[in-house]
């Protein structure tokens, strides 16, 4: 896993309008905040090649080269060192030093335990109740992210080093919606970390709620209070405003959505179809899995298969949510393997 520690920066006149290197050469994308790769060592740079590079350029991206190929580099360009500003010293912060170390950290985890199944492991978690497995994995990921790239990046980063080591019922909120995410092939750091804060802050509107509510399902609740409970995500969203929290706008509407369905039928909004942030689905999807699966829906706690499975099969039952829009949804029911779970009870 290649960090921005591990390559330097050159401005495109140190090539010398060469059309072979023996080095790589890769292309900073400043959106996606990543390396890639764009030329193989030796491989010619086109004509073609040469104005994708230029419409590359003129984007905003930047011409990289591997550390580790600084002397080749170095030498089949004639250029001295002090040349390149990238490869001038600088003395790394603490947290540049503590994330060099957390990358170090993922790459010894996945060597040890090989490929990390999310399913695999998510089916063994709910059959054992047991998710240290994903909450572990969900924070050695976090902590590989940037320090310098955003608030909300920052913050994520902050409540995974100081929360996300035990099981309990919010970090499996947490990890999961997180690794769904993933699942989901979202990389985007930014994005991933809206889905952190917003998933650690989306019920924070509750402190704003009597504490006798909170204890009862919501569907025993009297219409009177059910409505005031209806509103903790809008009293969460004006915490975060009025305590001026520096937070993404898209992870604010996390906190305020995520109880918004695309059929209409969600709070506090009522919105419908596009008019709600996928993430917020996502959260909301996942927050809606744990909340019911532990009765907090309708007093009776069931099965996280059994829930998955009623989902996929939309089959209805007091206070189970279907409608999180497609992409949601087919991922949400490829948690586990339902198929077995019909297989055995046909059987």
């Amino acid at each position: 896993m290649k960090t921005e520690y591990d390559f330097f920066i050159i401005d495109r006149e140190h090539l010398k309008g060469k059309k072979t290197f023996p080095f790589q050469i890769y292309v900073f994308n400043p959106v996606h905040k990543k390396f890639s790769m764009f030329l193989n060592g030796n491989r010619p740079l086109t004509k073609e090649l040469d104005s994708f590079l230029s419409y590359l350029l003129e984007m905003g991206g930047k011409v990289a080269i591997l550390k580790k190929q600084k002397k080749t580099f170095l030498s089949a360009q004639e250029i001295h060192e002090s040349e390149i500003p990238s490869l001038q010293t600088r003395e790394l912060h603490e947290l540049e030093k503590e994330r060099i170390m957390n990358i170090k950290l993922k790459e010894m985890f996945d060597e040890k335990h090989g490929a990390f199944s999310f399913q695999t492991e998510f089916d063994n978690a709910c059959e054992s109740d047991n998710f240290e497995k994903i909450i572990e994995y969900a924070r050695i990921e976090i902590l590989t992210f940037s320090v310098t790239q955003s608030h909300t990046i920052s913050l994520a980063l902050q409540l995974s080093k100081q929360y996300l080591d035990r099981d309990n019922y919010l970090n499996r909120i947490v990890a999961t919606s997180y690794l769904l995410a993933r699942n989901m092939n979202i990389q985007d750091p930014n994005a991933l970390a809206d889905v952190v804060c917003g998933a650690y802050l989306s019920h924070i509107g509750y402190t704003q709620l009597p504490l006798s509510m909170l204890k009862d399902d919501v569907l025993s609740l009297p219409e009177k209070d059910r409505k005031l409970f209806e509103k903790h995500t809008i009293l969460g969203h004006h915490l975060i405003k009025k305590g001026q929290l520096d937070i993404s706008e898209r992870c604010k509407k996390i906190i305020l959505d995520h109880h918004e369905r695309i059929n209409g039928d969600g709070y506090p909004g009522m919105k419908y179809g596009d008019q709600i942030e996928q993430l917020s689905l996502l959260v909301g999807s996942i927050a809606h899995l744990f909340e019911y699966s532990t009765g907090k829906i309708n007093g009776r706690k069931m099965k996280m298969k059994t829930i998955i499975m009623n989902i996929k099969n939309k089959n209805y039952s007091p206070g189970l949510e279907f409608n999180f829009g497609d992409k949601v949804f087919n991922s949400l029911v490829t948690l586990i393997n339902t198929d077995k779970i019909e297989e055995k009870k046909a059987a």
